[in-house]
């Protein structure tokens, strides 16, 4: 109800402006302003049924059926609706002239047509209009909406892709330690609680801070000692202001380490070192390139899990460099 005040406050004053200045246009200077009180009030009520009639006639054509497209939709209701308007308007003109027996002249009637037909261009035109870009603002909205929610299925299914690949490399770590040494792997089966803890909590987060991960990093690299005791070393240049200032996808660090110890030969007299640093907006992860003879056969989900959920949520790819080096730029972002 208050809506339908509203519409009829605004055409009541646009009938006031539009009859105030056609009575300008027509009082020569120094002659008294010819203007009718009344008729704003009759305008107002042409400008009501022209609206009426062009909403009503919108629902009607198109409750059944869809349109091809919203031009076509506006111009067809705009159409029809104009032909109506003007028709009745004009034939009401017309037996009024007659109940009153005034002179019926058809010039006098194309003139009328075209005042309504300006007056229904004006009201309905600009209604249609306005409910088209509405419409259309409303269809982006669903789009954008739809597809916020395919980024976070994508996203949950992503995160479910790394739970079993991260259980599944360190159940194997643990079945080797059971076979070697049983205290070995009760003091790994803790670690691993621990940092499993931590996966499952921060995994399912967009993102966390650097310093988490980092210190996360140096969590799983002290498991990964008790099955290759000082063979892989973790070289941390990043400054403290620096892991508090940037964000970044959860388990990054973790699955490029384990992607590391995978594929890389490395001993105790030759440890495998992984640097850390942080250089425009990215965190570097490099160390040398040692290829095993006969890598451990892996899910495949790692890296391109990775680089997807960093696409995903920061809108930049994972850039991988292979050369004497393994170099990977994780993207960032400030907190």
């Amino acid at each position: 109800m208050n809506h339908k005040l509203k519409t009829l406050a605004a055409l009541l004053l646009f009938s006031y402006g539009l009859m105030l200045y056609l009575a300008l246009l027509q009082t020569a200077p120094g002659e008294p302003l010819q203007f009718h009180a009344d008729a704003p009030v009759w305008l107002t009520l042409q400008a009501v049924l022209s609206l009426w009639l062009s909403r009503k006639t919108d629902n009607l054509l198109w409750a059944t059926r869809q349109p091809p497209s919203p031009l076509r939709r506006y111009t067809q209701s705009f159409g029809l609706s104009l032909l109506l308007f003007v028709g009745l308007m004009t034939l009401l003109q017309l037996i009024i002239d007659l109940a009153t027996q005034q002179p019926t002249v058809a010039q006098q009637y194309l003139r009328i047509s075209l005042m309504y037909l300006l007056v229904h261009s004006l009201i309905a035109g600009a209604d249609l209009l306005w409910r088209a870009l509405q419409q259309q603002q409303q269809q982006q909205l669903e789009l954008l909406k739809v597809g916020q929610q395919n980024q976070r299925y994508q996203l949950q299914l992503l995160q479910q892709q790394l739970d079993p690949h991260f259980l599944f490399n360190n159940l194997n770590v643990l079945s080797v330690l059971i076979h070697k040494n049983a205290d070995q792997a009760e003091q790994f089966l803790d670690q691993f609680a621990d940092i499993y803890r931590y996966q499952l909590q921060q995994g399912s987060k967009p993102l966390v801070t650097l310093s988490e991960e980092l210190m996360f990093a140096k969590q799983y690299l002290a498991l990964l000692q008790q099955r290759f005791p000082r063979s892989f070393r973790l070289q941390n240049n990043v400054l403290a202001e620096q892991s508090a200032q940037w964000q970044l996808v959860p388990c990054s660090l973790q699955l490029l380490i384990e992607n590391a110890v995978k594929h890389n030969c490395a001993s105790a007299s030759e440890p495998l070192e992984i640097c850390l640093e942080v250089q425009q907006e990215q965190l570097i992860v490099r160390h040398l390139l040692r290829p095993k003879a006969f890598a451990q056969p892996g899910t495949g989900t790692g890296l391109a899990n990775l680089a997807e959920r960093c696409l995903a949520l920061l809108g930049r790819p994972l850039d991988i460099v292979k050369n004497e080096q393994f170099i990977v730029r994780v993207p960032l972002q400030a907190s």
